[in-house]
């Protein structure tokens, strides 16, 4: 038996971990529905258009495929990272799930227009849970490339990836803001928000699975 293979069901066997992996499979299944009536709300109301001088220096480039491909190439190196550490790979799960579900209320309450010089951000996977595969502009604050591209880069260990994702989030975070998708100040949060959301789940997960290595 690979040492994957022991760790899945050393994990699996507990009952705090199983729940748990279960419950935020489930939550993150229920996106697809949340996002399908979330996104049209989002986009049918007139948000406030910021001011931002950081953004107004940088050139407009449609770098969306750019974007795609640090993203997910992310996503794909934190799994193979994670894939023998079930704890890790729940945390990043987790992560991902509760600083997603803040997303909703934060773009909520603080409805935002597109930044001036916007260019649609052509997400396939994304625009996959949108209502006729529509681009999405106004979900801004705060930037769900960067928490999520940080839930990966926070729950991985391993030193020889660690650094190669943060340059990711470091890349993502650059190029949303060079197509004018997101405001500053959207990227900037995004990983203070993600980390704090990683350290609530890393507590809980340490408290009720403290087998798991």
């Amino acid at each position: 038996m690979s040492l994957a293979s022991q760790a899945w069901k050393k994990a699996w066997n507990l009952k705090a971990f199983r729940s748990q992996f279960i419950v935020s499979l489930l939550v993150l299944a229920s996106f697809a529905w949340i996002f399908n009536w979330f996104f049209d709300f989002a986009e049918g109301r007139t948000g406030t258009k910021l001011q931002d001088p950081f953004l107004e220096l940088l050139p407009v480039r449609n770098v969306s495929w750019t974007v795609f491909f640090f993203l997910y190439m992310g996503i794909l190196i934190a799994l193979y990272c994670n894939w023998s550490k079930p704890k890790l790979l729940l945390l990043a799960l987790q992560t991902y799930v509760l600083v997603t579900l803040i997303r909703v209320v934060a773009i909520t309450l603080v409805p935002l227009e597109p930044p001036d010089g916007y260019l649609p951000l052509r997400e396939p996977i994304v625009q996959f849970f949108t209502n006729g595969g529509r681009i999405i502009s106004k979900d801004l604050f705060f930037s769900g490339h960067v928490s999520t591209i940080c839930s990966m880069f926070f729950a991985v260990q391993s030193k020889r990836w660690k650094p190669v994702l943060g340059m990711f989030v470091v890349m993502v975070s650059f190029l949303v803001l060079l197509q004018h998708v997101h405001y500053t100040i959207d990227v900037v949060f995004a990983p203070f928000a993600t980390w704090l959301c990683f350290l609530f789940n890393k507590k809980i997960l340490n408290s009720r699975i403290p087998l798991i290595d």
